[in-house]
């Protein structure tokens, strides 16, 4: 009688053990973005994001780049009311205190079956018109599992979102203004069409004393010389054909084309 409690105690401990290592395995999120050559060790080097050999090449090489705006976009801080969509030119992430905030953003991307998404990425701009603290930040991407509208968004009445183990990838303010957070996985799930899919909200994994400005809207002096510079309107782009821009989209972008604010950029085979 012993041995068969004993024998039930040892399975009950083994069973505890390999749910939680289930647990753990599929809460954690992945590894961290790389940012600067020294996050990746003595013999890589950082590649669009990536720690790759030395000599190694991205899968990206041989890839189509497509650069989306978002459709809708919408920054709330706590104890924000709705302000009928209204946007600032800069926002801020991760500021230590009563700074609790999140970014969210949809996008309109068809991507067809026979496409192949070898990296997708959610661009941010950050700004220096303010003073930030030394302290880099985290940030990573969530999904959005509730229906929402910028025009009506606010702190107490905000969509919910879903942890989908996205790396997070470390702000410096004395780093790259330029700024990608790999949201590859949510956007290959956009595949299956489902309702649930309301785009991605960006939340801050750490803060600090001031936390980091991003640009958010351009001037409308900037924004009429870059509209003025966009390629004739033909429609939302598709990643299967060549590239067109239309709407609050745009594919593979001209160089003199001032673009500010998040944006999805694809890479796609």
């Amino acid at each position: 009688m012993n041995r068969l409690v004993v024998a039930a105690s040892l399975a009950s401990v083994v069973s505890a053990l390999s749910i939680s290592a289930l647990t753990a395995t599929g809460c954690a999120r992945r590894a961290r973005m790389c940012s600067a050559p020294t996050e990746c060790g003595p013999s890589a080097g950082c590649v669009a994001g990536r720690c790759l050999p030395e000599g190694g090449m991205p899968a990206i090489q041989n890839s189509r780049r497509v650069v989306v705006d978002p459709v809708d976009v919408a920054y709330v801080r706590r104890g924000d009311s709705a302000n009928g969509g209204e946007l600032p030119a800069i926002f801020t992430l991760g500021r230590r205190e009563g700074g609790e905030a999140l970014l969210f953003v949809r996008f309109r991307v068809p991507i067809p079956k026979e496409s192949k998404i070898l990296e997708a990425y959610l661009l941010l701009e950050r700004t220096e018109a303010v003073e930030s603290d030394p302290t880099p930040i985290a940030l990573h991407a969530s999904r959005i599992i509730d229906p929402w509208d910028a025009r009506s968004i606010s702190w107490a009445r905000q969509p919910r979102i879903e942890e989908t183990r996205s790396p997070s990838t470390t702000v410096d303010p004395a780093g790259r203004v330029l700024i990608r957070l790999d949201v590859r996985e949510l956007v290959q799930h956009w595949r299956l069409h489902e309702k649930g899919d309301q785009g991605i909200a960006v939340v801050a994994d750490s803060t600090s004393e001031t936390g980091m400005a991003f640009a958010l809207t351009v001037s409308q002096e900037a924004q009429a010389g870059a509209m003025a510079e966009m390629p004739p309107s033909s429609g939302t782009p598709s990643l299967g054909g060549p590239g067109a821009s239309g709407g609050a989209s745009a594919t593979e972008p001209n160089e003199g084309v001032q673009r500010i604010g998040p944006r999805l950029e694809l890479y796609v085979k």
